[in-house]
């Protein structure tokens, strides 16, 4: 590799850090853990599954025998609002509530699939029901942000292999969406244009990064990626959150959607993990809010067929992500598998 291609700071305009490329040390040798490809083949429906149809959860609320996605509030959640009403002032102290409300969204009754596999209309019926949740949670003048997930595969931690995504409606706004919004207004005011807008533009222009693209979306690795196979999908006008997706627009996003996801799965020739996060703006409708561009941004941790990115000693302890792969190299790859699921079972 010219040494030119290698070690170089790339800056992330969203959250506004530095961006390490070392792309020799994908290079390294390797005696870690590894990663076996294959996944236990799993029965349509699990009658010791808390997510399934018809199943009893530990807290003793039955889920009914739903037919399309299915969503309740956590039975072991994060926030609450009856969190304690704790409010401590000493400067090594400081303590506020845990307010919020946690939402489970199972995306089928089907134990055995992952959305990749899923239809189209599947996936719609998906959508659907994140634009239901965002905008009731959303209503409710105790909560400030409204964060859409899901976490797929062991390796990220989730124990339950159903298809399922998650919801954390908090009354504050996280970190990285405050961050990214702060990024977006500061932008707006020394250019007079939309970051995102023009970050688009600027990746369609050079064009190596894209992935996939459609009238309303594109899907690309951004130049600042910090993980191998980090991708965003963007809409290409302007829109602050789900909920203002047209009708088109909406069918557009699952489209662009299902395409990466297969295409995750396809590379590898696995149940791609991955954690999928959906940024809209702040609930609030307000001048500040509306300079928010909504994005989904996929963070998956393989960085070969076999191995996974570890935020090691510097990166934990220094706070700047090391990728060790060119994003314009993972796009070629992830550009070239297929839209076709081939099982991996």
């Amino acid at each position: 590799m010219n040494n030119t291609e290698n070690w170089e700071k790339r800056w992330h305009p969203l959250l506004q850090e530095w961006v390490i490329l070392a792309a020799t040390t994908s290079e390294r040798p390797w005696s870690g853990e590894t990663l076996a490809s294959g996944d236990a083949t799993e029965p349509e429906w699990d009658p010791g599954c808390y997510l399934c149809p018809g199943v009893t959860r530990a807290s003793g609320n039955k889920n009914p025998h739903y037919k399309k996605p299915f969503a309740f509030t956590n039975d072991f959640a994060s926030f609450s609002f009856e969190a304690p009403d704790v409010n401590r002032n000493d400067p090594f102290e400081i303590t506020r509530p845990a307010h919020g409300i946690c939402r489970v969204i199972c995306f089928t009754p089907r134990h055995n699939v992952t959305l990749a596999e899923m239809s189209l209309e599947g996936l719609l019926d998906v959508i659907t029901i994140w634009k239901e949740e965002f905008l009731e949670l959303g209503n409710n003048p105790s909560i400030h942000n409204v964060l859409i997930f899901e976490n797929k595969g062991k390796v990220i931690g989730v124990s339950n292999p159903h298809p399922h995504g998650q919801i954390y409606a908090t009354g504050f706004i996280p970190k990285i969406v405050q961050r990214e919004l702060d990024s977006f207004i500061e932008y707006k005011a020394n250019h007079g244009r939309g970051l995102m807008e023009d970050l688009v533009e600027h990746e369609l222009r050079k064009s190596a990064r894209i992935v996939c693209s459609n009238e309303h979306f594109v899907a690309f690795i951004p130049f600042f990626a910090r993980f191998v196979y980090e991708t965003y999908i963007v809409p290409r006008r302007h829109i602050a959150r789900i909920t203002d997706f047209s009708t088109e627009e909406t069918i557009a996003y699952a489209e662009i959607h299902h395409q990466l996801i297969v295409k995750f799965d396809n590379l590898y020739n696995m149940s791609f993990p991955n954690i999928t996060m959906l940024h809209n703006a702040p609930t609030e409708e307000n001048e500040r809010n509306e300079n928010f561009h909504f994005h989904t941004e996929f963070y998956p941790p393989m960085r070969s067929p076999d191995k996974l990115k570890y935020l090691a000693g510097f990166e934990s302890g220094g706070g700047n992500i090391i990728n060790p792969v060119k994003p314009e190299e993972a796009a070629d790859r992830l550009r070239q598998a297929s839209t076709i699921h081939y099982k991996y079972r």
